[in-house]
This record gives C-alpha cells, structure tokens and sequence, in this order.
C-alpha cells in the first residue's frame, strides 16, 4: 500500500513538473510575444498598452499607472476607471510634487465608468525606471501568487520597458532640439510651418478664429554693427522672453529668421491681435536691454493679418509680411494696421 502511496506521490510530482514546464515555457513564449511588440513601437501610449497587457496575462498584475517626470512635466498614464485617490498620495510622496498632475487614460476603450478595484497603500508595490533624461516609476496591484521564474520574467519586462521609453524620450528631445531656436528658445520657421498649417486646418474646420503677428526688431543691424553681435543676441533673447511673457500658454511665438519672429494667435479676431502687437509694441519700446553694462534701447515693428475662407500659410504670412512693410515704411516703432485704421474701415464699411 505504501509502495502505491509514494508512487502516486512521484507520479504526481512529475506531473506538476511536467505542467509547470509548460507553464513556464507559455509565460516564455508570451513575453517574447510583448517584446518584440513593445520594441517595435514609437509612441510611449502603445509601449504602456503592450506593457500594461504583459503584466496582465503573465503576472495578472495589474499596470496600475506609469508615472513619467522630464525636465519640465509629470504626467501620469493609468488603467481606466482607477481611482486615483491613494495613488495620487503615492506619486506626490514618491516625486515629492506638488504641482498637478497630468492624467492620461492608458486604454479608453476597456473604461466601464467604475472602478476596476478597491485598495489600499500598502497594496502597491512599484519599480523604479532613471536616467539622465527622465525619472519614472511604475505601480502594480499583485492580483496572484506568483512562481520563482516570475522574477526574472518581471526584471526583463522592466528592462524592457526602460530601453523603450529611453528610446522614445531620446527621440523627443532630438524632435524637440530640432524644432526650437537655440539662441532665442522660441520655435524655428520649421516648426512654425509646420504648426501653423495644423491651425488653419483646425480653424477652418471648426470656424474659428485665427490671427497672426509677424515683428522685426528696428535698426537691428545697427545694434550688431555699434554694440557687437553679443548685444545683438541680448536684444533677441531678451525681446523673445519679453513677447513669451505676455502671451497665452496656447499662443506660439517663432523666430522667423533673423531679427524677425511670428507669433500664432489661435481662436483671436484681427483686432485683438491689433490690440496685442500694440501692447506688445509698447512693452519694447520700455525695455532697455542690459549688454557688457551697456544699455540698449529697442523698438519693434508689427504686421498683423487673419484668417479668412481664402486663406492658406503663404497667404496669411504674406499678409503680415506686407503690413510689418507698411509700419517700417510708416516710420517704424508702429504696429499695421493700426487700431486707428482698422476702427475708420469698419465705420466707412458700415456706412456703405
């Protein structure tokens, strides 16, 4: 009977063995599958997608949140329906954040509109992902007991994972470096091509308004020319900071080339952008620019145009260009048209 007994027992053994292999050689197969998934991607929300169904089908853990910190933001990707009352706790003592947080859906489509789960703080548990570009952790609910392989499985998701976003963040800071002027931080006429077509489509699809301000500097070869060109970079980097500083968080402002720069005015009528480039204009003419302790003055010229049905880029730049033409022609240190002029054409139009 005894003998029966152990056999039963090392048949069973064997069996367990035997399914256990299969087990593991599956999770094997399964996070090869994710991997190559997760390498093949370009966007860090198809890397979270991918990440997030790996943890779910290997480990049933849930990816309960990303948690990515750059050089300017922190932005959170979760699970739909999460509630982020304890997390948030979490990610503020963890980052040491006070400031928002910008909360993305990781998957929209699987969101019920309840949430998922009940837990508590100690029901976390997270990993770190670092490096020279960005800090990011990631939060996991543990759903079942997990085998020994299982930490392998979990250090090679991780490092996956770190690979891909490091590759994503390297590839938006070049996109970024590229896009911007290093001198003034404001964007490039590149980018501002680029930028300003997706406004127009956005206008014209939704009629709104969109308006443009293109400005040069006056005189500027002159400051180059009696101050060095060390003062004429001064003057750019310190005109562009002053026109960032009076725009909206939405509003683009571009170096165009030069001394001259544009600045994008979504969902703005023509004269209140007459009225901004005529504050802005003021605004320069205060400002005296500090250089090797000398003091420059500076003034600026202003063309203004909007977006009609007609409109394309080359129209609505050309029609700035134009009237940033007539306000040197004027004399410059004068913004075209002026609120003067445009008010006199709506009267003589009303009056036909």
């Amino acid at each position: 009977m005894s003998h029966i007994i152990r056999k039963i027992k090392h048949d069973a053994i064997t069996l367990m063995a035997i399914l256990f292999g299969i087990v593991r050689k599956i999770d094997y197969k399964t996070l090869n599958r994710y991997i190559l998934a997760i390498n093949q991607t370009n966007s860090l929300e198809s890397i979270l997608l991918e990440t997030s169904k790996c943890f779910k089908e290997i480990l049933q853990y849930r990816l309960f949140a990303f948690v990515l910190k750059d050089k300017n933001n922190l932005d959170a990707w979760i699970d739909p329906d999460i509630d982020m009352g304890v997390l948030e706790t979490a990610i503020r003592k963890d980052f040491n954040l006070k400031a928002t947080i910008n909360v993305n859906l990781i998957n929209k489509k699987e969101q019920t509109g309840k949430p998922v789960c009940k837990y508590k703080s100690e029901d976390l548990v997270s990993y770190e992902l670092k490096n020279d570009i960005y800090t990011a952790r990631i939060y996991l609910i543990p759903q079942r007991k997990t085998f020994y392989y299982h930490r392998e499985i979990m250090g090679t998701i991780l490092k996956t994972i770190r690979i891909a976003v490091s590759n994503y963040m390297s590839i938006k800071k070049l996109e970024t470096e590229a896009a911007i002027d290093p001198l003034t931080k404001c964007v490039n006429r590149r980018e501002f091509n680029r930028l300003m077509k997706g406004q127009i489509a956005n206008a014209k699809r939704y009629k709104n308004n969109l308006s443009i301000l293109m400005f040069d500097i006056d005189y500027f070869k002159k400051i180059n020319d009696n101050h060095g060109h060390q003062a004429g970079d001064s003057v750019l980097k310190e005109i562009a900071g002053a026109v960032s500083a009076e725009i909206r968080s939405g509003d683009v402002i571009a170096r165009y080339g030069g001394e001259e720069f544009i600045v994008i005015l979504p969902e703005t009528k023509k004269q209140k952008a007459i009225e901004l480039a005529e504050r802005l204009r003021k605004i320069i003419e205060n400002k005296i620019v500090i250089s090797e302790k000398k003091e420059i003055s500076v003034t600026a010229s202003f063309g203004v145009s909007a977006l009609n049905s007609n409109s394309d880029i080359n129209s609505i730049v050309n029609e700035a260009d134009a009237m940033l033409y007539k306000a040197k022609a004027n004399g410059r240190n004068a913004v075209m048209p002026g609120l003067m002029r445009l008010c006199k054409n709506k009267k003589d139009a009303a009056q036909l």
